[in-house]
């Protein structure tokens, strides 16, 4: 079998749908255009009249990128042939370092390795209390993207270090008295 594959978040990010979160529109239109259940051409029509059906009402721009990536993702998508046997020297690494606190080795490596089934009820602490400082070791390499904060339009309201997801922007909160400005 010669898998079709296609980075969809390139194609959402040169289409200006957004790094990352509006892949669904790209997804959709490779999925019918390799799968057979209608007709490629079928296919795009119907998903075009669903785009002008549910982004109508915000206006031609939001249409008119929907329309691009589905374009973009037809020219994306391509065939990949595979070998018959794997034939790299990457080696996984583990999910934390060796020099990561006993307990981040033994209990959160083993919950970001996705085997926490596996961890006995007695390994979690009784008292439901996670040691602090578990998450710097927490390097899952996730994200497509980091915020960066931006001094000159910091407003100081707090929002950025609460909503961001992987804790990557902190804020840390002084009184006057404690900073010494009066």
């Amino acid at each position: 079998m010669v898998p079709d594959i296609i980075n969809a978040y390139a194609v959402a990010k040169a289409t200006g749908m957004g790094m990352g979160r509006r892949i669904n529109t790209i997804m959709q239109t490779c999925f019918f255009a390799i799968s057979g259940v209608l007709t490629r051409e079928e296919a795009i029509e119907k998903i075009k009249n669903a785009v002008e059906k549910t982004y109508g009402r915000k206006g031609r721009k939001i249409v008119q990128r929907n329309f691009d990536a589905i374009n973009a993702s037809l020219a994306a998508l391509h065939e990949v042939t595979l070998p018959d046997a794997a034939d790299s020297d990457i080696e996984f690494q583990p999910p934390v370092p060796a020099e990561a606190p006993d307990f981040v080795r033994t209990i959160t490596a083993t919950l970001i390795a996705g085997k926490g089934d596996e961890l006995p009820v007695s390994a979690i602490p009784a008292d439901g209390s996670w040691p602090l400082g578990t998450a710097a070791w927490e390097k899952r390499s996730i994200a497509l993207e980091l915020p960066k904060w931006d001094a000159e339009l910091c407003i100081e309201c707090g929002k950025c270090p609460f909503v961001c997801p992987h804790s990557a922007i902190r804020s840390k909160v002084f009184t006057e008295d404690e900073l010494g400005v009066h």
